[in-house]
């Protein structure tokens, strides 16, 4: 992890690695032509309690992925997520994962303004919700860009922009509103 990244909260780390390394994008051409300076395989099973769209769950979330660092700051990686989110009131359940290739530029840094700007890009399956008997809910397919602005201090997110989006994408496109009503649904 960067110095940028270990100072973010830990749910927020979570998320940035599973969303860096689960999903698939195209490497730039660059990267594409260099060796990697690092390489990474993580593979691990993790169980916690959490909210998940203002409802209580148990988690059990298994990353499987493979990622490598460039001199220029770039990353390319593959990988699959999948997790099942309980309602531990009533049982009901739903499996969300992820799967494909991933590549982000080297962040951009604004000592000025005192942001850093990510620009990941996700191709094959950003998103998958469904029932735990299979039925599928939301899904996002294809190949989605984004701009991240963080705030450098502070890690908070200051902006989110879709840049590319060859969906389709109802998650991302609703802002993740359709996944959180898809959710809260399956779960009450």
């Amino acid at each position: 992890m960067s110095r940028f990244t270990s100072t973010l909260p830990r749910a927020l780390r979570r998320g940035l690695a599973v969303a860096v390394v689960s999903v698939c994008a195209i490497a730039p051409a660059a990267a594409l032509a260099a060796q990697p300076v690092e390489r990474y395989h993580d593979r691990f099973t993790e169980t916690f309690s959490d909210q998940l769209c203002g409802v209580g769950v148990d988690v059990e979330l298994r990353v499987n992925n493979n990622f490598s660092v460039y001199a220029d700051g770039s990353v390319k990686g593959t990988g699959s997520t999948r997790g099942v989110a309980t309602n531990p009131l009533n049982g009901k359940s739903v499996v969300i994962s992820t799967a494909g290739q991933f590549s982000d530029a080297a962040p951009v840094i604004d000592e000025a303004a005192g942001t850093i700007t990510f620009h990941p890009t996700f191709k094959g399956l950003p998103l998958k919700i469904q029932t735990d008997g299979g039925g599928v809910l939301l899904r996002d397919a294809g190949l989605i860009s984004f701009a991240h602005t963080f705030d450098l201090q502070t890690g908070e997110l200051l902006s989110t922009q879709t840049t590319v989006n060859h969906g389709p994408h109802p998650g991302a496109d609703s802002d993740l509103t359709k996944a959180c009503d898809v959710i809260s649904g399956a779960l009450a």
